[in-house]
């Protein structure tokens, strides 16, 4: 009997090859209309195997994600990947296998997959055939077959969403679908879809270039962040160096000295919110290190601060590992890294690094953010549920992106990260703070250190300063 079963799921998998060929080796580039947050934008999808690349564009702006068969990355609209924070890729990879099909490759049972007949069941107006895919890096996956036309009708994970294939259409030699429900809802209806030829390449980020490495550059001495002079597009400006910001920017006085046009629209979130243009300029030059041309979203309230430049993730991730010297006023891109600290894990969160720390012994998890002045800066959310962490003294008046508030100032006795323990240190909360993590691990905590910060290598060090 086990025998018959086995040679009826052969059977049924062989029909399914034959029906769809190497569908799983193949790149496929998707187009689909949808709505964000009110904007239509066109949501284009690169897939081959169990890797894709999702973008979302408003015009040539295009931020999405990109999954490597085990890992799930934010992609910024300059295609720099760091991964998210969110633990989805056991779920993921399962979806990959079975909308890739890539459980009909030949070596997918000898790289540790397993299928399992599940024998004939009812969906819809479909006798279907059933079985089971499971994945040692994936949750199992329920499968059902359409035996008159051997396509993949439906699937879901066990007590999960089902996900029904409808529409399919010829896409070179292979039979794709076009629209694709979870639960009777579409989530998928792509208005086009064609066969590519050359393999799908991941997202690569800003391309640097270094006249010598490592490149560095000579900090302002007079300002708690890290800022410096660089040049774009021949123009000689004041960069401010912000682990905080999700790529890179540059002021509305900037952008009308360069005459740059626009070429999409970014909401830009900080003490306050805006939509925003963003615009396309290049080259970048920091030292000896030299960027290509990049897409800058537009900032109307930084120039009143003396910088004309945010640089964040994007120059951060194409030049790690960096470091950051405050006590010699030295920031130095390229490093060639010699441990001198016990690394610190880094986690993204929209781009931004964060760590967990310890508040005078409570847990939480701040945003390394070399472009707040602060040293601790609790979100004010977090701060309400938990108000034990310090008693506010005082208050002071503070500006950033999108606003002005109020910050609520106290001290707290410890504060932990990694294997450092500090003494008492200055903390605050500030009203209208929404940002990343619980709040920001700011300037004034870091410029006690060396900082090493490698996005590569997800991990940070902290040398203490020898003064």
């Amino acid at each position: 009997m086990k025998f018959a079963v086995a040679i009826a799921l052969f059977s049924v998998l062989a029909h399914m090859r034959q029906a769809n060929g190497d569908v799983y080796a193949a790149h496929f580039a998707s187009t689909a209309a949808v709505t964000i947050e009110g904007q239509a934008t066109t949501q284009q999808t690169d897939s081959q195997g169990l890797r894709f690349l999702l973008r979302q564009c408003s015009g040539a702006v295009c931020p999405g994600t990109y999954f490597d068969g085990h890992r799930l990355f934010g992609v910024t609209i300059n295609s720099t990947a760091l991964p998210r924070i969110e633990p989805a890729d056991a779920y993921l990879r399962a979806l990959r296998i079975v909308g890739s099909l890539e459980f009909l490759a030949p070596d997918f049972e000898q790289q540790g997959g397993r299928i399992l007949d599940g024998g004939t069941t009812s969906l819809g107006d479909c006798t279907c055939r059933r079985f089971f895919v499971t994945d040692r890096d994936a949750v199992p996956m329920e499968i059902f077959v359409d035996p008159r036309t051997w396509l993949l009708a439906a699937a879901r994970s066990a007590g999960g969403a089902i996900y029904t294939m409808h529409d399919y259409r010829r896409v070179g030699s292979y039979m794709l679908p076009f629209r694709i429900d979870r639960d009777r809802a579409p989530i998928e209806q792509y208005t086009t879809r064609s066969l590519v030829a050359t393999p799908l390449q991941p997202p690569q980020g800003l391309i640097v270039q270094f006249a010598s490495k490592p490149a560095t550059v000579a900090l302002d001495p007079d300002s708690t962040t890290p800022s410096a002079m660089c040049a774009l597009g021949g123009i000689t400006v004041h960069c401010l160096f912000d682990t905080g910001n999700s790529g890179v920017a540059m002021s509305l006085e900037l952008a009308e000295e360069l005459n740059l046009n626009p070429v999409g629209v970014f909401n830009v979130r900080g003490l306050g919110s805006y939509a925003t243009e963003v615009v396309r300029a290049g080259p970048l030059q920091i030292g000896s290190a030299r960027f290509g041309d990049a897409e800058y979203v537009v900032l109307s309230d930084i120039h009143r601060y003396g910088y004309d430049l945010v640089l964040g993730a994007d120059v951060f991730a194409a030049a790690a590992p960096l470091t950051v010297d405050y006590e010699h006023h030295v920031l130095s891109f390229g490093v060639d890294e010699k441990q001198t600290a016990p690394p610190i894990a880094l986690a993204f969160d929209n781009f931004v690094p964060v760590v967990d720390v310890l508040l005078a012994g409570e847990p939480a998890r701040l945003a390394v953010d070399t472009g707040d002045q602060s040293t601790v800066n609790l979100a004010d959310e977090f701060y309400a549920l938990h108000p034990q962490i310090f008693k506010p003294t005082h208050t002071q008046n503070v500006g950033g992106i999108g606003g002005d508030s109020i910050e609520m100032m106290g001290t707290i006795p410890t504060l932990q990260i990694g294997p450092l323990s500090t003494g008492p240190q200055a903390i605050g909360t500030t009203k209208t703070l929404r940002g990343t993590a619980n709040g920001h691990l700011g300037a004034g905590f870091l410029s006690n250190f060396l900082v090493l910060l490698d996005y590569a290598r997800e991990r940070m060090e902290l040398l203490p300063n020898h003064s």
